[in-house]
């Protein structure tokens, strides 16, 4: 019975060994957005919205981790803000929700674990994800949704495409920088970048309809925001956007992470007693 006993020990022991170094998180993230595409700046700026998070976090050990996160963001730009002469002339700008969800894997440059000396940590991640967006601009006091007013001619003759969809997909990547505050409990700063797979986040992208096309299947408030250019002429044919490259978007913020401790506390008792 002593030799059961002693071989169960050794083997619990070492069972909660791989447990230290295979741990498990949840955390929020919260920060702010930046939309880089056909509207308003396309460089790096100062943030215009705001996104927070959720997430699940498994440490394969001190370098590797797989984490599961769900964000709700809020994007917007506009042409105004835009250094490009062309830009500010075509005056358009837009807003628009996000939900997405993605699978994110992370590399610690360091050891890391809190608790232990290994307590900071540079790291960068990469995954992809899916997302859903509903690009919107406000018009004589009133907001609109964009894609359902087609302000490219889309659900008439003058653009055979039709509508885009309100969900796409994205690949990440990242980088940041994490720190241990106390035994069970990390901080961390970091920046992730999307680059996704519709040119229409903005409602922007390929060419200027005839705006009486427009007009006569979907409306005056669909031809006007369709050109609000500063300066008018005629544009048909012309092109409004950028179809060669798709649209990105940038969530950088603070997370806040709790390890789960049970398990390791039975572990401890047991290996004590």
């Amino acid at each position: 019975m002593w030799f059961k006993r002693f071989i169960f020990k050794i083997l619990f022991v070492s069972f909660c060994t791989v447990l230290n170094a295979q741990y498990s998180e949840v955390g929020v993230f919260g920060g702010a957005s930046n939309f880089i595409g056909d509207v308003g700046n396309y460089s790096i700026h100062v943030p215009q919205g705001y996104a927070a998070g959720l997430f699940f976090r498994y440490n394969f050990d001190r370098h590797w981790a797989l984490r599961a996160q769900i964000n709700y963001g809020y994007i917007r730009n506009a042409d105004s803000l835009s250094n490009w002469p062309s830009r500010v002339n075509r005056n358009l700008h837009f807003e628009s929700p996000i939900w997405e969800g993605a699978i994110i894997a992370e590399f610690n440059f360091l050891e890391y674990e809190p608790g232990t000396k290994h307590n900071h940590t540079p790291y960068i991640l990469g995954g992809f994800g899916i997302f859903s967006f509903n690009p919107r601009a406000d018009y004589q006091g009133e907001t609109y949704d964009l894609q359902e007013l087609g302000t490219e001619g889309q659900g008439t003759s003058a653009n055979p495409d039709g509508f885009y969809p309100l969900a796409s997909s994205f690949f990440l990547f990242g980088f940041g920088y994490k720190f241990a505050i106390g035994r069970f409990t990390s901080l961390g700063i970091e920046s992730t970048f999307r680059s996704t797979n519709t040119d229409y986040l903005d409602d922007v992208s390929g060419l200027y309809a005839d705006p009486d096309v427009i007009a006569a299947r979907n409306g005056a408030v669909a031809a006007a925001l369709s050109d609000r250019s500063l300066t008018q002429s005629d544009k048909e044919g012309v092109l409004r956007g950028n179809p060669a490259n798709n649209d990105w978007y940038v969530f950088t913020g603070i997370t806040i992470q709790f390890m789960f401790d049970e398990l390791y506390e039975k572990c401890a008792s047991f290996v004590d007693r």
